[in-house]
Order: structure tokens, then sequence, then C-alpha cells
């Protein structure tokens, strides 16, 4: 055999050696763990079609952090054509496969936990599954109110008291309070300001007891509360684990595993 020869052949091994590295494509929407067909996806930035599959693990804990059952958290993807969602198993994994590449949105729900969203993430596809590492669920406190009160505005400080029951918390399990804070009444989670936290004085009588706190005027000026400008203000309990998603249009971050009550609201002219 002469080295022409040679060389075309040795071509030819290249090229289908070559051909047969690539991904896979062309199916039309994923096939979910379910079992769901023909769903239409996100279509991915290089506009090829690679299909491939994607999974993670779940983790569940109360509202003090101890670790609850992982199984039975159902994962759905969001905006795709019919809807596409799996439930974890006991140890918390799930999978979608051949699922079309592109840029999706996740919820993880289950009763008695609160939603967690992942948002904006990309699946390339092909051969190499996407790992999502582990998503963290909580489940909501269930904290209580009584009635919130201003005490004082002295200085450039404002001065309150909410008073707090829970009756399953562990013995000196200090509870903690988000306060938000608006210019407009009927303020709540969704529409007001995350202000800051609050804890009580002292976790010896954590199941009830009082958060007396003050709330700076720097605080407010920082959050963008002028001087003499009439604030309204709630309190929510919060969970030990505190997980939160942001709003890629508006910066606003919506927290999960608040009480479903918040406190009384109140209101105050900043100092």
């Amino acid at each position: 055999m002469n080295q022409f020869t040679t060389l075309l052949l040795s071509s030819a091994c290249a090229v289908a050696l070559l051909s047969g590295c690539s991904g896979k494509d062309g199916d039309p929407g994923p096939a979910g763990a379910t079992g769901a067909t023909g769903a239409t996806g996100p279509t991915g930035a290089s506009g090829q079609n690679l299909t491939g599959a994607m999974f993670g693990f779940v983790t569940a804990v109360d509202e003090f952090g101890s670790p609850v059952a992982k199984n039975g958290v159902t994962v759905t993807l969001e905006g795709v054509t019919p809807a596409l969602s799996t439930t974890t198993n006991s140890d918390g994994r799930y999978e979608f496969t051949n699922l079309r590449n592109g840029t999706y949105n996740i919820s993880f729900s289950r009763t008695g936990l609160s939603t967690y969203r992942r948002l904006s993430i990309a699946h390339v596809g092909g051969d190499q599954p996407t790992f999502l590492g582990a998503s963290s669920l909580t489940a909501p406190s269930t904290t209580t109110f009584g009635t919130a009160v201003v005490n004082s505005i002295f200085g450039s400080s404002v001065n309150i008291s909410i008073p707090y029951s829970n009756s399953v918390a562990p013995n000196s399990y200090l509870l903690r309070t988000a306060i938000y804070v608006s210019a407009t009444t009927g303020v709540n989670s969704t529409n007001g300001t995350f202000l800051m936290y609050a804890y009580p004085a002292s976790s010896l009588n954590s199941n009830s007891g009082t958060i007396s706190t003050a709330i700076s005027k720097s605080t407010l000026n920082n959050a963008g509360f002028a001087t003499g400008t009439s604030v309204y203000m709630v309190a929510y309990g919060v969970p030990y684990l505190l997980t939160g998603q942001t709003d890629a249009t508006t910066g606003k971050t919506t927290y999960n595993g608040l009480s479903a009550t918040s406190s009384n609201q109140i209101g105050f002219v900043v100092p």
C-alpha cells in the first residue's frame, strides 16, 4: 500500500471517530422522570436541541433546624408545556431525563414545608448530566404575636415591643422576628421592605415573651425612609433556616418560612 492510500485511510478513520463523539440532539421536548412526553422547554442559547438529564437532592428541616423526611417533595419545572414535575425519593434525590437544554426555574414544595424556588438554572444537555447540588426546604415558623406597640421615640431611635408565643419551641431556643416597613398602610412581607431582625432579650422563656428593640434613625434612613416620613411596620416569625430567592428584575428578595400571620401593624414618624 503506497503512502497516499495510507493517508486517505487514516483521514477516513479520523472523520468516523469524530462523528461518533457528538452529543445527543434532535429530541423535540423533555420526557421527565414522571413519564411526561412532548413538553416544550426553553430554547438553549446555541439554538441546538440537545437533551440530557438534570438531577439534584433536597434536604428538609423543621422550623427549629432539625432534619425531617426528604421524600415526597414535588419538584416542578416552571414555564414548560405541559407542566413537568417529579418527586424526591427517601434520599431526597430527584431527576429529569431527556430534558431539552435551556434555562429553567424550579420550584420545590411539600405539605408542611415552605415552597422554595431556584431561578435561572442553566441546563446544557448532552451526555453529561446537569447536577444541581442540594436545595434546602424549611417548615414555616409557627410563632404568633400579641399586640405590638411603640413605646417611645427618643432621640434617634424608635423603641418598640412585640409580644410573641411559640408553644413548640425547644427550651432556650432563641426565637427571632423579621421586621418589614412601608411608607403606606397595609404593609406585609410582599409589599414591604425587609428592615432588620429582632430578638428576645433572653432565651430562657423561649415559648413566650416580649421582644423589645430599638429601630435607629440611620437604619430607617438607609432603607430609604427619610426623617419626618410616616412609616408602618409589622413583624413575622422566622425559622432557624431562612432561605430566599431574589427577583432579577426588581432585586427584591422573597424569604421562605416566615410565619403565616404577622403582628399587628404599628405606625410612627421617622425621627
